[in-house]
């Protein structure tokens, strides 16, 4: 059963945003090496007095990408699609159902990836504690550019805790190397690393290490790891691109919705702990769980 689905994805300008100083400087460096020839930014000029300043050539702030061509096309976006063993997701509600309204749900809606996708967002689904959401990209602009950031703009509350699924099959395996910590007062694009301990925060800024360019027309798929211990978020990302002409944002969002991502019920205890009803897939089909046992998903007692 597959959490996320392809969609286009609505691209829009951002006005009145606070843009941090390390993006501007990442940025403002970037569009002076991406400038044909080495194109100066500064020109002189000469006051009344005869004076001659130094005034600035042009803007290099970052500005919300012009909605009819951006520098970069996001042609489509799949996610939040969970990366934990099987694919914990929760509902904001009591769903209350019955033996034979389970037997239904495995053969009709789990089944069929549309069912489930409408049935998933109706009743409110969200993933738990750590996802995946895959850009498919393609380059837009008549020269080369580059993608230098990943912001995120959040908001977040407590985590869900009305109804818990899991299923036995496995997650998408927690594998990117790009990740934004939602727990954080202000996310930055992190790299990860893996260890023996799996895929690790490391501090370190993903694309101070890492670059991606596009040509025209050229193709990528920029896949970001969101995770939360803490909260349920609701967020939407936001690319920024250097470019000869200058540095654009372009806002990123789940088919004209935010991303919704939420922590288990009880942060730091074993779902379904936490939760108002809860049900787990096994090799016999769905079944209800008692929230307050620890026997499920390996809990210990």
């Amino acid at each position: 059963m597959a959490v996320g689905s392809a969609h286009n994805v609505i691209v829009h300008g951002a006005a009145g945003r606070i843009v941090s100083l390390r993006t501007t400087l990442v940025c403002l460096v970037t569009v002076v090496g991406l400038a044909a020839g080495g194109t100066l930014w500064w020109q002189s000029r000469e006051t009344d007095s005869g004076q001659r300043v130094a005034q600035p050539e042009a803007d290099t702030r970052p500005r919300p990408a012009p909605s009819g061509a951006p520098p970069v096309l996001v042609t489509s976006v799949t996610g939040p699609a969970s990366d934990l063993a099987g694919g914990d997701f929760a509902l904001p509600d009591v769903l209350h159902m019955s033996s034979t309204e389970l037997g239904k749900f495995g053969s009709d809606v789990a089944a069929n990836s549309a069912a489930f996708a409408s049935w998933y967002a109706r009743n409110g689904g969200t993933v738990l504690e750590s996802a995946t959401i895959t850009l498919a990209l393609r380059g837009n602009a008549a020269e080369q550019v580059q993608v230098t950031d990943v912001n995120v703009h959040k908001k977040c509350g407590r985590p869900l805790d009305g109804t818990f699924f899991s299923e036995y099959t496995q997650g998408s395996g927690n594998t990117v190397p790009l990740g934004l910590d939602l727990d954080a007062a202000d996310p930055q694009a992190q790299l990860r690393a893996r260890t023996g301990a799996g895929l690790t925060w490391t501090g370190r800024d993903y694309f101070k290490e890492r670059t991606l360019t596009l040509r025209s027309g050229e193709r990528e798929t920029l896949s970001i790891g969101v995770a939360s211990k803490r909260y349920r978020c609701s967020f939407t990302l936001e690319l920024v691109v250097a470019t000869a002409q200058g540095v654009f944002t372009e806002q990123i969002d789940w088919h004209g919705k935010p991303f919704t991502l939420t922590a288990a019920a009880l942060p730091g205890s074993q779902p379904p702990a936490g939760y108002r009803a809860a049900y787990e897939e096994s090799e016999d089909g769905w079944h209800s769980v008692d929230p307050g046992s620890a026997a499920t998903k390996g809990a210990t007692p």
